[in-house]
Formats: C-alpha cells, sequence, structure tokens
C-alpha cells in the first residue's frame, strides 16, 4: 500500500501536477454533471411561477402583491430550515439528504398544479422552501469533503452554472409549455408547467442516493492510492488554516465574519431573485409573446456562464477573490442600472440584462470559495448553511419590493437601480472587512 510519503509526491511534487489535475478531474466528472442536473431542476422548481403567473395571475385573480408575497414566502421557510438540513447533512451523509430533499420537493413543487387559491398558493410555497432547504449549501459543503480549497472556486463555478443556466432550459421550455400544453387533458398551460418540472426531481434525488458517495473514502470507483492522495491534499489544506480559524459549529455562527459574509451574499441575491421571479414580465411589457420572453430569456444566461467560468478560473489561478468579487458586482451594477434606459426596446434590454446577470453570476462562485477557507471543515456545515440561510432571505424581500415599487410607479425602474446598489454595496462590504490575510490564514 502507498506511504503518506507517496501520497505527498503526487499532492505536491512540480512533476506529478498532471497527476492530481487527473485525480480531480475524474472527481469531477463522477459527481458534478448529476450535482448539476438537480440543482438545474431546483432552479426551475422555486422559479417557474415566474412564466406561471403569466397565465395564473389572470386565471386565478391573483394581484401582483399576491404574487410578490407567494414569490417570497419561500424563502422565509427555506431560512428556517436550512441550519437544520445541513446539519444532518454533516451527521447522515448526502446521499440520504438529497433523497429526502429531492423526492419532498419534486412533489411539493409538482402540487403546484392544484393551486386554486391565494391561501393554498401561499401554503404550498412556504413547504416547497422548507423542503428544498440545504440543497444548495449541502453541496457546496460536500464539496469540501473532496476539494481543497485552491480548487474550489472553478468546481463551485460549474455548480452554479446549473443556476445561470436555467434560465436557458427553463425559459424556452416554459413558453413552449405555456403555448402548445394549455387546455391538453382539460389543464391549463402553468398547471403543465409545474407538472413537467416537478416530478424529474423525485427520480433525480433517486438516482443521487445508489450513485453518489458519502466521501472519498467511500467512493469504489477511487483506488487506494487516488483516496489517500485526496486524504492527504484534505489534510494539508486543513492544516494551512486550522491554526487561526473555528473547530465546532458554534463557534462559527459566533464568528462575525459569517455574519458579514451573510449580508454581501445577501445584496447579490436581491437583484437575482428579483429577476428570475419578475424577468418575465418585464418582457411582456415590451410586448413579446410567450414563445418570445421564453427564448428571450435564455440570451443572459449564455453570457453569464461564459463569464462566470473565465472569472472563476481565473480567481483560482491568481488565487485572488477580493477584486474579482468587486469587479463582477460592479458590472452587474452596470448592467442592471443601463437596463433603465431601454425599458422599451426589447433588443437593448435583453442585453443589458446579460450584463447584469453576467455580473451577479460571476459573483457567486468566486463568492462561496471564501467561507470554505475561512472556515474549518468542522464548522464548515454551519457556517456556510448560516451564510446561504442570511443570503437567500433575499428572496423573500425581493420579490414584493419589485412589486411594491412597480405598484407606485408603474415600472421596473427605481427596483433594478435598488438592485444595481446592491451590488455596489456587497463589493464595498468585502474589501473593507475581509483582508487578503485572512483568505491567507495568517
Amino acid at each position: 500500500m502507498s506511504s503518506v510519503a507517496d501520497v505527498a509526491d503526487v499532492a505536491t511534487q512540480p512533476g506529478r501536477a498532471r497527476d492530481a489535475d487527473d485525480l480531480y478531474s475524474k472527481i469531477t466528472w463522477r459527481i458534478l454533471p448529476l450535482l448539476f442536473i438537480c440543482y438545474l431542476f431546483n432552479y426551475m422548481d422555486r422559479t417557474n411561477i415566474g412564466f406561471a403567473q403569466l397565465q395564473m395571475k389572470d386565471q386565478l385573480a391573483f394581484s401582483d402583491a399576491v404574487f410578490g408575497f407567494g414569490a417570497g414566502v419561500f424563502f422565509i421557510s427555506y431560512a428556517l430550515a436550512e441550519v437544520p438540513s445541513n446539519m444532518l447533512l454533516a451527521k447522515w451523509g448526502a446521499r440520504t439528504t438529497l433523497l429526502r430533499i429531492m423526492l419532498l420537493w419534486g412533489l411539493a413543487s409538482a402540487c403546484m398544479m392544484f393551486v386554486s387559491t391565494a391561501t393554498q398558493f401561499y401554503v404550498l410555497r412556504f413547504i416547497l422552501g422548507a423542503f428544498e432547504a440545504g440543497f444548495v449549501p449541502g453541496v457546496l459543503y460536500y464539496f469540501t469533503l473532496w476539494y481543497p480549497s485552491h480548487r474550489r472556486a472553478q468546481v463551485t463555478a460549474l455548480f452554479i452554472a446549473a443556476f445561470v443556466t436555467g434560465p436557458m432550459v427553463s425559459g424556452p421550455l416554459a413558453g413552449l409549455v405555456l403555448a402548445y400544453l394549455d387546455g391538453i387533458a382539460g389543464l391549463h398551460g402553468w398547471q403543465w408547467l409545474f407538472l413537467v418540472e416537478g416530478i424529474p426531481s423525485v427520480a433525480l434525488g433517486i438516482v443521487c442516493y445508489f450513485y453518489l458517495d458519502d466521501r472519498p473514502e467511500d467512493a469504489k470507483w477511487l483506488s487506494a492510492t487516488e483516496k489517500q492522495s485526496v486524504a492527504y491534499a484534505l489534510q494539508q489544506d486543513g492544516a494551512a488554516h486550522d491554526a487561526s480559524h473555528h473547530h465546532t459549529f458554534g463557534q462559527a455562527i459566533g464568528d462575525w465574519r459569517v455574519w458579514v459574509l451573510g449580508v454581501i451574499y445577501f445584496l447579490c441575491l436581491v437583484g437575482s431573485f428579483a429577476l428570475a421571479f419578475w424577468q418575465p414580465t418585464i418582457l411582456k411589457g415590451m410586448g413579446l409573446s410567450y414563445l418570445e420572453i421564453g427564448f428571450a430569456s435564455a440570451i443572459p444566461p449564455v453570457v453569464s456562464i461564459v463569464a462566470m467560468i473565465l472569472l472563476g478560473r481565473h480567481s483560482d489561478k491568481t488565487m485572488e477573490r477580493r477584486w474579482h468579487f468587486a469587479a463582477a458586482a460592479c458590472i452587474g451594477a452596470l448592467g442592471l442600472s443601463a437596463t433603465t434606459l431601454f425599458m422599451h426596446n426589447p433588443v437593448g434590454a435583453v442585453l443589458c440584462l446579460a450584463i447584469g446577470h453576467a455580473g451577479i453570476a460571476s459573483c457567486v462562485p468566486i463568492f462561496w470559495s471564501i467561507p470554505g477557507t475561512l472556515l474549518n471543515k468542522s464548522a464548515a456545515a454551519a457556517g456556510i448553511a448560516m451564510i446561504s440561510t442570511l443570503g437567500v432571505t433575499a428572496g423573500a424581500v425581493s420579490p414584493s419590493m419589485v412589486a411594491y415599487f412597480k405598484a407606485i410607479t408603474g415600472d421596473f425602474t427605481h427596483s433594478l437601480y435598488i438592485m444595481a446598489c446592491g451590488l455596489l454595496l456587497a463589493a464595498a462590504l468585502l474589501l473593507a472587512t475581509i483582508s487578503k490575510k485572512m483568505l491567507a490564514g495568517t
């Protein structure tokens, strides 16, 4: 059996760097494609009401205020259940946790097709939020069990790309469903949308249970040497940060940096969630049809995916996080602000929204490479979940905020400016509070 010294050679000798790259490429190709697809459906099942409301608001007589509150109530239960769910993942493992989460959220999402009153809408959205809680922070914690910190930004970028890819799939799919399935089997198009996008999540949860491994040491598809190489890399990575970082769940939650990062994440997600729920309505106000809205919604994600992967790769290569994050946030703010100049020009609006989406999307993977560096692994599950919980509360605020300003001003201009200001504040706050020395573990 290989010795620790042999393992060290694979992880540290320049001549063996290619072996390490090949090993982590093997790991990535094994676990990431499935998790990417799961996140894709996670995005669609939480945001498909943005397209469904194009029909259901009129058919069920829902006002913008009803829709805004229903969109936001999801994130109240999501935030309440996030930390407990992630702590269960650390205790039970990824396979069991993902099976529970995806089975329940898929069924709840499909049941949205039976909504007929505002109260039912609120209740099902609240239940869906509780069931989905823990998925994204759980996967991010899962990555800390497989990848050392210097490899995490790029794999996180590839995973988060599913969030950006979501509109590329959900937009055209929703447009087709609303246009061509409306009336089939006595169901409205929006009812078919919930059914078509909800049931696959149940099947994916079952696949995750039988396909994924909780930890590298459980992976039969890794050789003994490969398992030791991963263990050594993680051990060395932890040793570089253990001296000055926290070691328990309680200490992680009590760390002021966790709360600051939570606020920064909140400021980033205000724009992300607002666009996810209201962008179809913005485009509809420009006179586009269901199909045109669906396919136009797929354009910004194309730009975003390219931007986030390139920026994430460059951030990993240079091992610089702070200024990469700030640059992306400022680009996002510029794009959202410029959109206000083209509210009656679909082409100009979509191009500016693409810049805004690209900036927001590029922020996220770089941001999520930071908590895993600041927190020791024993504290990472609770710390990451806490940051995510604080961040996703933006989803409880931003849809209603947009509905409020639309009601009093008649358009989306003020909301877009608020989203842009949030991104600028996030950039300034990160630069002011998280130093280069903190990220270096000194």
